[in-house]
């Protein structure tokens, strides 16, 4: 087992050396765009638009295997390259979700999240928890945050603290650039391809949004890259704008936009999906016509409705499958499967009612979670059985209203071995409002999560870029691992 060491270095824990290191910390924040807006303070709950807080982060980087870190960054263009393929399977897609929803080309803007596992020899892991296939978000605030963790320590911030606090041992992000890249890669394949048809075009990427988004800064950041790098303008909008912002134009429906930037209406050339990954995000009919709209126009969609579903925990759980890996990557299959937790379905296969013994037996080993994305969603250890017997009672409601319960809720989840992360480490938190002392935390937990993209389809191979990561740090007794929703703080990994 690699050895972490004692952390952090009991030095850096002394007041006036950990207020000199927070006070930096978060000026830069605050300097560099490392920001949320504030939380609302009037009854609308919307946030106020003028005022910002730095988001919550490590103020000293945390240590972490390098052999798993980099064996994290090796994996990314075959788990990219996995799900670019699942996205195309329309039969595969079909048999697992009920849905036939083939496009002509897709982009995928991925991050493959994992979390160190030690195993019954006390050895070190990675282990998969999920791969993300929309919104995978902090791209840009993980990047300034490893810039900020290394201009702490070229100012000297750490100079009493660890001989593994060196340059060489910060590993550079360059998530924000990967984000950005892929995007600029869709764009300029949707200009080569349709001004083959004779016409101009000098469209714009469109940026679906929620409303009164706090997170705010982690798109702008990109969609700043976006011009400055690649000269790409973007548009903003949310799904309700859009319903009457959009409309589809000619025979190949193309989707352009009412702006106020312009004076004619702006072609779009990528729908970049920031929102409509869960059910809040649907309010109205008109923010499912406007989806089905974007769904329907010849812009590139990031993702489309069947990479969206191939990042779905259900398809997660069938590639875990024996076999289904194997149809998919052929001789890799067995390195991506190392990765992998156990996982099961929550239907009544025989699999399934092995999992449901398993969750009523032992639920103390074991999560449950659901299709949703976004942080808090899932179902942990003892509130397993308690939150089954929920279900069982609401499907007889339903059943009492004459409803067709066919479909029971539970099969909504699917049933995973819960990861044994070592926890013998702590880390230096800070948050908005806490001073000018960032909070030592004995023990915690941190996620590495690696980005990559893809453009894709039918008769494209695959265009694979990689780059980046995000760590999230939180303390151990704290099931979820969400930044937005409060649990993680943003980190760099120490490579040791």
């Amino acid at each position: 087992m690699t050895n972490l060491p004692d952390w952090p270095p009991k030095t850096l824990q002394e007041q006036d050396i950990n207020t000199l290191i927070t006070q930096n910390a978060r000026d830069y924040a605050l300097g560099h765009g490392i920001v949320y807006r504030s939380l609302p303070s009037t009854p609308s709950g919307i946030p106020p638009q003028d005022t910002t807080i730095h988001a919550p982060m490590t103020t000293v980087p945390s240590p972490f295997p390098r052999h798993l870190f980099e064996k994290a960054v090796d994996l990314m263009p075959l788990f990219s390259l996995l799900y670019a393929r699942v996205a195309m399977d329309e039969e595969f897609l079909e048999r697992v979700m009920s849905t036939s929803v083939i496009k002509p080309m897709h982009l995928g803007l991925f991050r493959s999240d994992y979390l160190m596992h030690v195993n019954g020899a006390n050895e070190l892991s990675l282990q998969q928890v999920e791969f993300n296939t929309i919104s995978s978000s902090f791209g840009a605030l993980c990047t300034k945050v490893s810039e900020m963790h290394r201009y702490l320590l070229r100012i000297g911030a750490y100079a009493t603290g660890h001989d593994l606090l060196r340059s060489e041992n910060m590993p550079v992000n360059q998530a924000l650039d990967t984000l950005a890249d892929g995007l600029g890669d869709a764009h300029r394949y949707y200009i080569s391809h349709n001004q083959r048809s004779g016409r101009t075009v000098q469209p714009a990427i469109l940026f679906v949004i929620q409303p009164n988004e706090r997170n705010t800064f982690d798109q702008r950041a990109i969609e700043q890259t976006l011009f400055e790098k690649h000269g790409i303008p973007v548009v903003r909008a949310s799904l309700e704008d859009l319903s009457s912002m959009a409309t589809l134009h000619g025979g190949d429906r193309v989707l352009a936009l009412q702006s106020t930037l312009s004076l004619t209406p702006v072609e779009i050339s990528v729908v970049y999906f920031r929102s409509g990954y869960g059910p809040n995000d649907y309010t109205n009919e008109q923010a499912w016509d406007a989806r089905l709209l974007l769904e329907r126009s010849l812009a590139i969609k990031c993702p489309t409705i069947a990479l969206q579903l191939a990042g779905c925990k259900k398809v997660q759980q069938v590639l875990a499958e024996p076999g289904v890996l194997e149809h998919f990557v052929g001789s890799n299959a067995h390195t991506l499967r190392l990765t992998f937790s156990q996982l099961w379905p929550m239907d009544e296969s025989d699999l399934g009612k092995q999992a449901q013994t398993l969750a009523l037996t032992h639920p103390e080993k074991y999560v449950l979670k659901p299709q949703r994305e976004g942080g808090s969603n899932n179902i942990y250890k003892e509130d397993i059985p308690i939150a089954l017997l929920d279900m069982e009672s609401r499907d007889k409601e339903r059943a009492s209203r004459g409803e067709d319960v066919s479909v029971k809720e539970k099969e909504g989840f699917i049933l995973m071995s819960l990861i044994d992360t070592p926890k013998d480490r702590g880390a230096m938190m800070l948050r908005a409002g806490q001073g000018d002392v960032a909070q030592y935390v004995a023990q915690t937990t941190s996620e590495l999560g690696t980005y990559g993209t893809a453009l894709f389809g039918k008769d494209v191979e695959p265009d694979i870029r990689s780059g980046g990561y995000l760590l999230r740090t939180k303390a151990s007794e704290s099931n979820e691992g969400g930044v937005a929703v409060g649990f993680s703080v943003i980190d760099t990994p120490l490579l040791v």
